[in-house]
């Protein structure tokens, strides 16, 4: 009974806490909400509505419907981004990138279709693009949804000197809406730049029939069937091109961790790596078996292994302030033999702290920055506490003075390098024997993480925690192989 009044309180408590993340999210995503749906609505008026009349007492209910459909729809994509990124802590973020890329994607096709004087030349997969690279799928398909939702409004209530047919409109932006959710769903988010260019590209083509299709469903005979052709293709071709530089220019403005980005980060010619490979050699070999590790973990439970692999690399880069407290960076001399365990425990631990400081300053990706706070958690620093147990004449010693500040991972991926650090830099040590022993010893590791109850704020599992030990058990040794000794073998052959 009590355990139940237990789980009942802290399921309140959590359900209190997301209510105040989504007002949070609410108030200040409001202001943008509503000068997006402005701006939406001004931009219509202008374009396909004669925009003086459109302020008359004779048209104040169509625009003011305008308006409130367009503030609807931002409602709906502003609950709709919160549902869909409220578990990465970046829904603020997420949301006004795609409130800037619906309002792009809008404006751009809706003058593209009006001035090249074709309904069909629609680049409406220029959001659906951007958003599947920098966000996730299921954004990319809302932005898409809400763009075609308003630009059907808008050409129903369209009051200018340009007449247009409501059918072919229809049909143009069903065709257009088809290509992005037909991108969205064949193009591979870790694709090279220019695979994802290249397949942007040629998928369109798939979609051409369905506009061959619905022009003569219009009883169109005329060369108009091919210009419709040719712009609907060429619309989602200038998506494409247009799609990298703003990739490119929102991912820096936003600091979003792509996987674009992630591969340039890995690349070891990057300055804070070429630092850690000079300065603390040992911790930059350790970062990269880390990160070899922890990119083969990632993929067997289903998470990104471009985010794993990044951030293992830069993941000790707070040893950088004092690589020679760390036994993989030293030869014969040990400045911990001539210090108290208090003060070598307070070096060792400062490396996380450190480590976010030195990240923020080359602003480093959030969720790198995350993981080089976290990939400790609140563990004790062994060695040092059993030291100053020696030390210590009589009593008991407390162990919270010798242990990291934390926090524990928040999620999976913190997780896996957080496992992968403790078996790589126990390994790196000793490596058993005996296959049996390796086992047992990679076991024994994460159980005592579990003992420590280091994986109680991330979403893991058991059952993730059990691949993860298999797949380290699996890549480790062809990683921490020894070499043959030829002077050995001819021995034995003599």
């Amino acid at each position: 009974m009590i355990d139940d009044v237990k789980d009942l309180s802290r399921v309140e408590k959590e359900k209190k806490l997301s209510r105040k993340k989504f007002t949070n999210f609410l108030g200040k995503t409001f202001i943008s909400v509503i000068l997006s749906a402005v701006i939406i609505s001004v931009f219509t008026l202008f374009i396909v509505n004669d925009f003086l009349s459109a302020f008359t007492v004779e048209r104040a209910l169509v625009t003011t419907g305008q308006f409130v459909s367009a503030l609807l729809l931002f409602i709906l994509l502003q609950i709709g981004v919160y549902k869909y990124t409220s578990k990465n802590g970046s829904s603020i973020r997420d949301f006004w990138l795609t409130s800037i890329m619906t309002l792009i994607t809008y404006i751009g096709t809706m003058a593209a279709c009006t001035l090249l004087d074709n309904l069909y030349a629609m680049p409406i997969a220029l959001s659906t693009l951007v958003l599947i690279e920098l966000i996730d799928r299921r954004t990319a398909t809302l932005s898409t949804a809400v763009i075609g939702v308003f630009m059907m409004i808008a050409f129903l209530f369209a009051d200018g000197t340009k007449v247009f047919d409501l059918s072919v409109a229809v049909s143009a932006i069903v065709c257009n809406c088809m290509c992005a959710v037909l991108i969205n769903f064949l193009e591979h988010k870790h694709y090279s730049r220019l695979k994802f260019l290249i397949a942007a590209i040629f998928m369109p083509l798939a979609m051409q029939p369905l506009v061959v299709t619905l022009t003569l469903a219009h009883r169109d005979l005329s060369i108009q069937i091919l210009w419709n052709v040719v712009w609907c293709y060429g619309a989602n071709v200038a998506a494409a091109l247009v799609f990298m530089p703003l990739v490119a220019i929102f991912e820096g403005m936003f600091n979003i961790a792509d996987d674009f980005r992630l591969n340039e980060l890995c690349n070891l010619s990057n300055p804070l790596l070429k630092r850690l490979a000079s300065e603390a050699p040992g911790t930059f070999n350790h970062s990269l078996v880390v990160g070899n590790l922890s990119e083969a973990c990632a993929s067997a439970i289903g998470e990104n292994p471009n985010m794993a692999r990044c951030a293992a690399y830069y993941h000790d880069i707070g040893k950088l302030k004092a690589p020679i407290y760390f036994s993989e960076n030293q030869s014969s001399y040990n400045p911990h033999d001539e210090l108290i365990p208090e003060v070598s425990v307070s070096m060792i631990t400062s490396h996380t702290l450190f480590g976010e400081i030195l990240a923020k300053q080359n602003r480093l990706p959030k969720e790198i920055v995350a993981i080089c706070r976290e990939h400790h958690g609140t563990s004790p620093v062994g060695y040092f506490y059993r030291k100053a147990l020696t030390l210590k004449e009589e009593g008991d010693l407390a162990v919270d003075k010798y242990t990291y500040a934390g926090p524990k991972p928040q999620t999976k991926i913190a997780a896996i390098i957080m496992i992968a650090d403790t078996i790589e830099a126990a390994m790196r040590a000793y490596m058993p024997d005996t296959k049996d022993e390796y086992e047992a010893r990679i076991n024994k590791l994460v159980d005592e993480k579990l003992e420590l109850r280091q994986f109680d704020e991330c979403p893991i599992t058991m059952g993730d925690i059990a691949i993860i030990k298999q797949t380290i058990i699996e890549v480790l040794p062809s990683i921490h192989h020894s070499r043959v000794n030829y002077d050995k073998k001819r021995k034995a052959n003599r």
